[in-house]
């Protein structure tokens, strides 16, 4: 759809055209009222120089006509037509062809295609020209400059009619031409100013839905495996309960630690959609030691190996993404082969990178503890492609692999080192 320039407010638009349409009449009624010595009868020319015109009572009631005909430029801007029509019969009746003139600028100004009425005005300015040349119409020019009477058709004065034609039209089509570059400029600005909109508008969508996906990963991430341990240990709880000789009391103390990091986890997330990220505080990679600590506390059979070499250095994502990928793949570990054990190497160095992978067996009869909806994964790929890395995971020789690597990235200087 072609953009339309916002009209400027009411008081503008009278305070800019009402001086112009007064000094259009003015100035089109003087030169119109000397212009109706052109039509033979309206005026009564002396013989000499030293005389005077004098206008007869046709003229007196032209000159009533005319200045009736030129109060139509208060309204050339809504109503061009009526301009054009009153500046036609002013032309027909041979004062001068400047009303319709006004009345063709008015209109072409604001219209797409004006061909028709802008060929059908300079027909009639030529023809006006023509009848000056070869009739007895057209004694106003050698009258007011040379003072010449009955002699309107000399070469000198036909010559110099077409040439006031030619003259008038070519200034009518630059203010014309003018009229619509601005025209232009203004659609051009508008429908910049609309495009700038319509990306500010979508660049803020983009940064809320990126926001959402990476609050909607770490609710996933955080809670998800605080709740698969809960939920593991909940069932061995119940069989403990049922068995006299295991150690319910080691088991429900994981429970609780593991609920309460959950709602802790929770009430960190939910201070974040309320605060905005910059006011959580995001997990580490020396965190990982502790993730591991908490899980084998509870029972689950980890081999580790973490070498952590200046984490202090690493940029908030990395220190998140690590933390992030390590909780996720053990509890994707848990919910597939519960109480299997699992291997677990993860390396970060500021010249190789970051290094993460968990392993654990596959078991053919095993259910999940915890039913998964196949997005821990998934937010496992998108957190190493957001940070350039790779990300391998799938089945291979009875185990499944959790396969990431993060190339470095250096805090910038003057941020927090969280855990330093």
């Amino acid at each position: 759809m072609e953009p339309s320039a916002t009209p400027p407010p009411l008081w503008r638009r009278l305070w800019i055209a009402a001086p112009v349409a007064v000094v259009l009449f003015v100035v089109g009624v003087l030169i119109d009222m000397l212009g109706i010595i052109n039509v033979p009868g309206l005026a009564v020319l002396p013989e000499t120089s030293e005389g005077s015109a004098t206008v007869t009572r046709l003229g007196v009631g032209v000159v009533l006509l005319l200045v009736a005909a030129w109060t139509s430029v208060f309204w050339r801007e809504r109503h061009p037509i009526v301009v054009l029509i009153a500046g036609a019969v002013l032309a027909a009746i041979g004062v001068s062809y400047l009303l319709l003139l006004v009345g063709a600028v008015a209109y072409a100004s604001r219209r797409p295609r004006p061909w028709a009425v802008s060929g059908a005005v300079a027909a009639a300015v030529l023809l006006f020209a023509v009848r000056e040349a070869t009739t007895s119409w057209g004694a106003a020019l050698p009258w007011l400059l040379a003072r010449e009477v009955g002699t309107p058709r000399e070469p000198a004065w036909i010559v110099a009619s077409f040439v006031c034609a030619v003259a008038s039209m070519a200034i009518a089509a630059g203010v014309v031409f003018g009229a619509r570059a601005r025209h232009r400029a203004r659609l051009s600005d508008v429908r910049a100013e609309q495009e700038h909109r319509r990306v500010d508008e979508l660049t803020e969508q983009m940064v809320r839905q990126a926001e959402r996906e990476r609050i909607a990963r770490d609710m996933h991430d955080a809670l998800a495996h605080r709740l698969s341990v809960v939920s593991l240990h909940a069932g061995a709880l119940e069989a403990a309960a049922a068995s006299s000789g295991a150690d319910a009391g080691e088991i429900a103390r994981t429970v609780r630690e593991q609920t309460h990091a959950a709602l802790q986890d929770m009430r960190g997330l939910i201070g974040d959609l309320r605060s905005g990220p910059a006011d959580a505080s995001p997990p580490t990679i020396r965190g990982v030691r502790t993730l591991l600590a908490g899980l084998r506390t509870g029972g689950t059979p980890i081999t580790s190996y973490v070498m952590l070499e200046a984490p202090e250095r690493a940029s908030t994502q990395l220190d998140s993404a690590v933390h992030r990928i390590v909780q996720e793949a053990l509890t994707n570990a848990i919910k597939h082969a519960p109480r299997a054990p699992i291997d677990v190497h993860v390396e970060v160095d500021p010249r190789s990178g970051a290094r993460i992978r968990v392993v654990n067996p596959l078991l053919p009869d095993a259910s999940p503890a915890v039913p998964g909806g196949g997005h821990g994964t998934l937010g496992i790929r998108e957190r190493a492609a957001a940070l350039d890395g790779t990300a391998w995971i799938g089945v291979h020789d009875g185990t499944f692999i959790v396969d990431v690597t993060l190339p470095w990235q250096e805090r910038e200087q003057g941020v927090d080192m969280l855990g330093a």
